[in-house]
């Protein structure tokens, strides 16, 4: 059996602190929740966000593909996203509004200190984190930006919202008040390009048109529409499927208990959902429900052991910690669920990955020896981590006995009930249909 690695002192190599996924098992849980709801992510809340990335494509246009601003980084898009934040954040007065809008916290800081919003002073990687890049995927999934343009359903929601929000030749060919707010947006772009920074000064009269047309939960009743259709109407995975079970009566009744309750069980909702679900959408959940029953096993066991050691901050022995209650269960039922769960995988094209990365987890052994496997795993995942590898959240000494880093203290176990361990974008799908209002 592979030993883990006897420290005794620091190896700089691995030195970096990783604590995301110390077990690897986010990998395949993303890829199923991708094919379940395709284009939407956890970060997902306000799907007023693919309306302004609509009128960013129809304004961005203007420009050439290679054109980028004075700090050679930053593209026409993401100049408008500048303008877009900045003017949420000066001209929305209750901050209850700004809930969700990525960069707020930034421009609310360049704000206060006077200074213009840039790529220095804005998102570390806002091609990932900004709403642009929040949204962007689904935004593409559903047709509303096709090949970096305007797609045919960006079109039809740019229409409808020109029309609704009284903006009038925006878009359109007519003549209007859309036209002249066109304009200032287009300069205030091509400003904002030449000085790689927002240029419009705290008395600029565009700064309102943010919050008066764009504001996260104003969406207008034909857009909301145009926007509900989208979603429903998937080419691929199940949005559609599971948006329509969420926003019926009995689906939203089951799902607002847990909101209420803060508990997000979707293991519930798959639950109440899969009986009434099409075959294929029923083989999915039966993979991600044995998929996360595998993951509960694991990550309560090891919980539970960092836990124990957190609590006395000494050196533990393998011997301790393979009497946990968390240890025993998985060390007991994990060799059985491994088989079911990378069959069910199959069809998914996971069971490769599943088998590659918890095969060492999956032979029948005394508790003992899978708890330094489950160890040993961790320690192979951090290891495996870019861009050099990552600390464990644990020394091991000559002796074999473990002490946890001052970094990792916890002051719980593991959960051991039937939650999930990972999400699969019901929260984000329920805050959509509440802006959408498919849902009271």
């Amino acid at each position: 059996m592979m030993q883990l690695p006897m420290l005794s002192v620091v190896d700089p190599r691995v030195s970096a602190e990783g604590s995301i996924d110390p077990l690897g098992m986010y990998a395949i849980a993303d890829a199923l929740a991708v094919r379940l709801v395709p284009g939407v992510r956890e970060r997902q809340m306000h799907p007023r966000f693919l309306t302004a990335i609509a009128v960013s494509l129809s304004l961005c246009s203007d420009f050439d593909e290679d054109v980028v601003a004075a700090d050679g980084v930053s593209e026409p898009w993401q100049v408008f996203e500048w303008y877009v934040v900045e003017g949420l954040v000066r001209t929305t007065s209750d901050r209850s509004l700004l809930r969700g809008l990525p960069g707020q916290d930034k421009a609310a800081r360049a704000s206060r200190e006077g200074v213009p919003l840039s790529q220095k002073r804005y998102l570390k990687t806002p091609n990932v984190f900004g709403f642009h890049g929040v949204y962007r995927a689904l935004a593409r999934d559903v047709g509303i930006e096709v090949a970096g343009r305007l797609g045919q359903v960006g079109y039809e929601l740019l229409t409808a919202w020109e029309k609704e929000q009284g903006l009038d030749g925006f878009c359109s060919s007519v003549d209007g008040p859309g036209k002249v707010v066109r304009r200032q947006l287009h300069e205030a772009i091509v400003d904002g390009l030449r000085h790689g920074a927002v240029a419009r000064k705290t008395g600029w009269a565009g700064w309102s048109f943010f919050s008066d047309h764009l504001g996260i939960y104003d969406v207008g009743q034909k857009e909301s529409q145009l926007i509900a259709r989208a979603l429903m109407h998937a080419s691929s995975g199940f949005r559609g499927e599971i948006l329509h079970g969420l926003i019926r009566p009995a689906g939203w009744r089951l799902w607002w208990k847990e909101v209420e309750q803060r508990t997000f069980s979707e293991r519930r909702f798959h639950q109440w959902l899969a009986p009434r679900a099409s075959p294929q959408l029923q083989q999915l959940l039966g993979a991600i429900d044995a998929y996360e029953r595998f993951c509960r096993l694991l990550q309560d066991a090891f919980d539970d052991c960092m836990f124990r050691l957190s609590q006395y901050q000494q050196r533990i022995t393998a011997q301790e910690l393979e009497q946990l209650d968390g240890v025993q269960r998985a060390a007991r039922r994990i060799p059985d669920l491994f088989a079911e769960v990378s069959e069910k995988l199959s069809p998914f094209d996971q069971t490769v990955r599943f088998e590659d990365t918890f095969a060492s987890l999956a032979e029948r052994v005394s508790s003992r020896q899978w708890v330094e496997r489950l160890l040993n795993h961790h320690c192979r995942i951090q290891l495996a981590k870019p861009p050099a590898g990552k600390a464990p959240w644990f020394d091991r000494f000559d002796d074999g006995s473990f002490m946890i880093r001052t970094g990792y203290l916890t002051d719980q176990g593991g959960r051991h009930d039937e939650a999930y361990v990972h999400a699969y974008r019901t929260r984000a799908l329920s805050s959509f249909a509440r802006d959408l209002r498919l849902v009271s």
